[in-house]
């Protein structure tokens, strides 16, 4: 299993449009309206210094699709999980590894974090993610405690 994640940036987005609108709806699905796919979309396309659209692969197959964005905390910077529908096929724990690896090469980015479904729990806290309130958040550095 070879799990590749890969940013979808500029024109791409709009290129892409149809493709990713369904992923980012199945996922606002289970949120509580913070987001719509418009707004999220839009945004990685005026500010992709901090909106950003992910597709995962797994052995080259797409698998499903993510968005973050940065949020500047007051003492720590994170890299904010909006999204992430698809079908996992019970790879959470993979994705996230993959992910946090890729992050990890970001040296202002002090942590990942998601908030999501209770049902996310159990396959992030494997995977080394630790609840907080309903956020689960990762540190990418060693000197940073979540």
């Amino acid at each position: 299993m070879s799990i590749e994640i890969i940013q979808v940036v500029g024109e791409d987005i709009l290129l892409k449009y149809h493709c990713l609108k369904p992923f980012i709806e199945s996922a606002l699905k289970h949120s509580s309206g913070e987001w719509t796919t418009q707004q999220i979309i839009q945004s990685a396309i005026t500010h992709p210094e901090t909106f950003h659209i992910w597709e995962v692969f797994d052995d080259d197959q797409f698998v499903a699709l993510g968005t973050t964005r940065v949020i500047q905390y007051n003492n720590f910077v994170s890299l904010h999980i909006i999204t992430l529908g698809g079908k996992t096929n019970d790879n959470m724990a993979q994705w996230t590894e993959a992910f946090t690896k890729q992050m990890s090469k970001y040296p202002q980015l002090d942590c990942l974090e998601f908030t999501g479904r209770r049902g996310l729990l159990k396959p992030l806290e494997k995977a080394g993610w630790t609840e907080r309130y309903t956020t689960m958040r990762k540190s990418l550095k060693e000197t940073f405690d979540v």
